[in-house]
């Protein structure tokens, strides 16, 4: 009897068609926990350099019996003579004077000697901030610095950041704190933050001197690095909302040179045509790429992801050091714990 033989091995192709269906459903839905694990990591890292920031403040705090300006004279400056008055620069953003409690001494030693390093400190970036790059000083937090509105107005109650180029002798003592640094937020993420060593503050002529003139007009604005807190309700920046538009028009937005003019008539003028310096100001919010809030830091050290739909009340009081002082429309808000959250 003759034996049939055996049909040969392998797959027909509706047979592998339907592998490859199977497997490419497989990868659907595998793809979006793969990129939801790595934003979980990367909003680890992120959240875990506002707390290394937060920790170097208190470090300062320590060393210096008050918190670091919003912007500042260096304290321990060092100006190369053989450089030119305006080749050296006698400030610094609270980024920068924070370094040696990040152990960056090397890279504070260039600013205080009057040489920007524009040095990458990986500790000032975001992971989830894709648009800027790894180098240079490329920054992704800002600072708490209260109410928005001119330097002269700037009070301790409101905010724990001050200018201290406008006003030398503000500061944010320890006895200051009256709703308490667990309490009270000093840092946050934001898109929208320039590089940490940049001053971006419209009293400042093209020739890096202060227009003292102008620290009591109502176009006094600082947009970075720096978040501030409204009265609102129509001007309220939330967190991760829409930056003010410049305008349909774009051929009337204002340059940033005109912004730095010395002629303060020109200046004025520039920002009364359109409001390009407002528009920034407004960008001056809380904002990330991490889908449902963003990560901000206490002054205690501890840092948290808070949601972006918090009632504004409630984050006002939070950025408050001492709310019942302050200039808050609504100084009476009891913030329990974690109810932000």
């Amino acid at each position: 009897m003759s034996r049939k033989s055996a049909p040969p091995g392998g797959f027909t192709l509706v047979e592998l068609l339907v592998v490859i269906a199977i497997i490419g459903v497989l990868i659907a839905m595998l793809l979006p926990a793969v990129q939801q694990a790595r934003e979980a990591a990367r909003r680890s890292s992120c959240l875990n350099n506002l707390r290394q920031i937060a920790l170097a403040t208190t470090e300062f705090e320590g060393r210096m019996n008050r918190l670091p300006g919003l912007y500042d004279r260096y304290p321990d400056q060092r100006l190369d003579d053989s450089l030119g008055e305006l080749d050296q620069e006698p400030y610094g953003t609270w980024a920068v004077l924070l370094l040696p409690d990040l152990e960056r001494h090397q890279i504070y030693d260039h600013y205080v000697e009057g040489r920007p390093a524009n040095a990458f400190i990986a500790t000032y970036l975001c992971p989830s901030d894709d648009f800027k790059p790894r180098t240079g000083a490329s920054n992704s937090y800002v600072a708490n610095a209260g109410r928005s509105g001119p330097a002269s107005q700037q009070r301790v109650a409101n905010g724990p950041f001050l200018n201290r180029i406008a006003s030398p002798r503000a500061a944010m003592l320890d006895g200051h704190w009256r709703d308490g640094r667990e309490y009270t937020l000093v840092y946050s993420e934001s898109n929208e933050a320039r590089d940490y060593d940049q001053i971006e503050w419209t009293a400042f002529t093209s020739d890096g001197l202060v227009d003292q003139e102008f620290l009591d007009d109502a176009q006094d604005l600082a947009w970075s690095p720096v978040f501030y807190w409204r009265s609102g309700p129509e001007d309220v920046d939330y967190i991760n909302g829409p930056p003010a538009p410049c305008t349909e028009d774009l051929s009337r937005c204002v340059a940033p040179a005109l912004v730095g003019s010395e002629d303060r008539a020109l200046r004025r003028a520039a920002m009364e045509v359109n409001p390009w310096v407002t528009m920034m100001n407004r960008r001056a919010r809380p904002s990330g790429n991490h889908p449902g809030g963003v990560n901000m830091a206490f002054c205690s050290g501890r840092s948290l992801f808070l949601r972006e739909n918090i009632d504004y009340n409630v984050f006002r009081a939070l950025m408050t050091p001492n709310d019942r002082q302050s200039d808050s429309p609504y100084p009476d808000i009891i913030v329990e714990d974690q109810p932000y959250l």
